[in-house]
């Protein structure tokens, strides 16, 4: 697993903290063995929750479903970096309405 993946989530206040530290439960059980949920960070109006995985795309994808029945897909940005690089990558939105501040 040689990439970190970043799931950031726009928020309003720390009480929509604890709904995301939930929804790390929800992302391990869904990746199953096939990426790692590795923790999560909290700034500013944001919310980082961090994967290592092997394919960054794949593993977005397998939480997509997740994201969208939670109606949390319009409030994430993904993006990604190999764990030896310091520059993000960002996957989604394909067209980014809003800066990906990298963690």
């Amino acid at each position: 697993m040689d990439y970190q993946l970043v799931l950031q989530f726009a928020t309003q206040s720390e009480a929509d903290h604890d709904s995301f530290i939930l929804l790390e439960d929800d992302f391990t059980e869904r990746l199953e063995d096939s990426a790692e949920v590795d923790g999560h960070e909290a700034v500013e109006a944001s919310f980082n929750i961090f994967i290592t995985t092997g394919s960054p795309s794949k593993t977005f994808d397998r939480l997509r479903p997740l994201l969208c029945e939670r109606s949390l897909i319009e409030l994430v940005t993904a993006a990604y970096r190999h764990v030896d690089d310091d520059e993000y990558k960002v996957i989604w939105p394909k067209e980014p309405t809003r800066p990906f501040l990298a963690p």
